[in-house]
């Protein structure tokens, strides 16, 4: 499963309060953290605030979302890999 830069912008301006990106049979989709218990078997990709933590506040550039997504779908094809370090 790839994770995409329309992905990690649909996260960034979703209405969905505290939204988290997850991988859910074989889809990504957005969730709110207080209703995660109800995708048994998801995988958390990461949350809004992971990566507003990361970026800032600043507009991201298609190439800056680009490298994201890759970053973030090493990390879940390999749970091994250290965390993602998105351009700051």
């Amino acid at each position: 499963m790839a994770i995409t830069g329309r992905d990690i912008e649909h996260l960034l301006y979703t209405d969905t309060p505290d939204p988290i990106l997850v991988v859910h049979n074989g889809t990504t989709e957005i969730v709110a953290a207080g209703e995660l218990g109800g995708y048994t078997g998801a995988v958390v990709v990461c949350s809004r605030t992971e990566i507003l933590r990361q970026v800032g506040e600043r507009d991201l550039t298609e190439e800056d979302l680009a490298a994201m997504a890759s970053s973030l779908t090493a990390a879940i094809q390999d749970p091994t890999r250290p965390r993602p370090l998105w351009p700051a």
